[in-house]
């Protein structure tokens, strides 16, 4: 009887110990695995901030690009009571395959040149990044900038004086506020710019404002009167009702350059850029004014009763300092989505084979701007200038007085 009772004590003890094993072998997988993913993070950490790595692949890159309703439907998995208020799951089936395809593999599954981008390092260095998203962002857009055909430069494009086409919709009155000077336009004149506009693609029009010429392909929206230089006038007019003097560069590359190639643009702008930094020592920011080259469902939100040009804000990545300009650009793009939510399309970082520095090595206070596209009017982009302006002329007056001396009255 002592004998049994000894040998079922040893098979208790026996199965203690083995689940104690099997405890203490599932303990260490975790472990491992925990210590595998803090060294892991640790590298992707160290390798983002010693190369400028592409920021689908960067942990702040993979976050900005994600939606407001991601982030929503992390909380409801925590809150219950937000469930109620989400109609489709950012965790369905078809949305976490996706994310897994995009962030694992770099491919899009709605997107098919994504997989040609994969094997072929050429598409790849072309496409854009996204590093800051907005209401109006759509993950598969980026901002698009084709190469005109040659009949957009032809010679004959330049109609005698006479038969200059002229905007649909002319530049409505600026508005003073109410606490600008008496005169703050004439006061901006007279001082030294603190903001340059310039335009790379100086033609680049818009099919509204060339009804006249009988222009009706995308292709062709170029012209030498009626094009994207008004838009930064209207801009620089805008930012000088506010009392912050501006300067305005508006060279016809196409017919001032000898043998003018349009891939050089951005040399040739270089050049542009230089010059005004060099005569004028105070230019706190320096902006390239574009329009896009995609549809008008893509470059146009309506707002109210009108409709305002959407804005793209590019940053060239083969800029060393990239990340300067990309902060810049986020201020500019945070403050306009707070006061009308769905103009800014995003900040987006180009890797491009052909250019992809947009002069903004020249300063970190510089950055392209795509406003609208070839469907849009005047009338729609002077709107979204507008409101640029007012974001523009705040910033700038809260540089001057983070810079000026302590006890200095500005």
């Amino acid at each position: 009887m002592k004998w049994v009772v000894a040998t079922m004590n040893v098979s208790a003890v026996t199965r203690t110990l083995r689940a104690v094993r099997s405890m203490s072998r599932l303990f260490a997988i975790l472990s491992v695995a925990a210590l595998l993913f803090l060294f892991a993070t640790g590298l992707m950490g160290l390798a983002q901030h010693k190369w400028s790595a592409a920021s689908s692949s960067s942990l702040r890159g993979a976050a900005s690009s994600l939606s407001a309703s991601f982030f929503m439907d992390m909380l409801a998995m925590e809150l219950p009571h937000l469930q109620g208020n989400i109609t489709t799951s950012t965790f369905s089936p078809k949305n976490t395959v996706s994310f897994l395809f995009r962030y694992t593999l770099g491919v899009h599954p709605s997107s098919p040149i994504s997989l040609l981008a994969s094997e072929l390092p050429g598409m790849r260095s072309e496409s854009s990044a996204l590093l800051y998203s907005g209401h109006a962002t759509q993950a598969t857009d980026y901002p698009a900038d084709f190469t005109p055909p040659p009949d957009a430069f032809r010679p004959s494009d330049s109609p005698p004086a006479a038969q200059t086409p002229q905007p649909s919709a002319q530049a409505p009155a600026l508005q003073q506020p109410d606490t600008a000077p008496a005169n703050p336009a004439q006061e901006a004149a007279s001082k030294e710019p603190q903001i340059f506009i310039y335009h790379s693609h100086n033609r680049e029009s818009f099919l509204p404002e060339l009804k006249s010429k009988g222009i009706t392909s995308p292709d062709l929206a170029y012209d030498t009167d009626v094009n994207v230089t008004l838009v930064g006038k209207r801009l620089k007019e805008k930012v000088e009702a506010l009392g912050i003097p501006a300067l305005q560069s508006t060279p016809d590359y196409p017919s001032t350059v000898k043998s003018f190639n349009y891939a050089k643009s951005y040399a040739y702008s270089a050049v542009t850029v230089k010059e005004a930094m060099a005569q004028h020592k105070k230019l706190g920011m320096i902006f390239d004014v574009h329009r896009d080259s995609l549809n008008r469902d893509k470059t146009t939100v309506r707002i109210g009763d009108k409709d305002y040009a959407q804005v793209y804000f590019v940053v060239g990545k083969k800029n060393p300092g990239w990340e300067q300009n990309s902060e810049f650009a986020s201020k500019i793009h945070s403050k306009l989505e707070s006061t009308m939510p769905g103009i800014s399309r995003g900040v987006y970082g180009k890797a491009s084979n052909g250019n992809g520095e947009y002069n903004q090595s020249l300063s970190p206070n510089s950055i392209l701007l795509e406003i609208g596209g070839p469907y849009n009017t005047l009338e729609e982009m002077y709107r979204t200038a507008d409101l640029l302006a007012e974001i523009i002329v705040d910033m700038q007056r809260d540089a001057l007085k983070a810079s000026a001396p302590a006890g200095s009255a500005r």
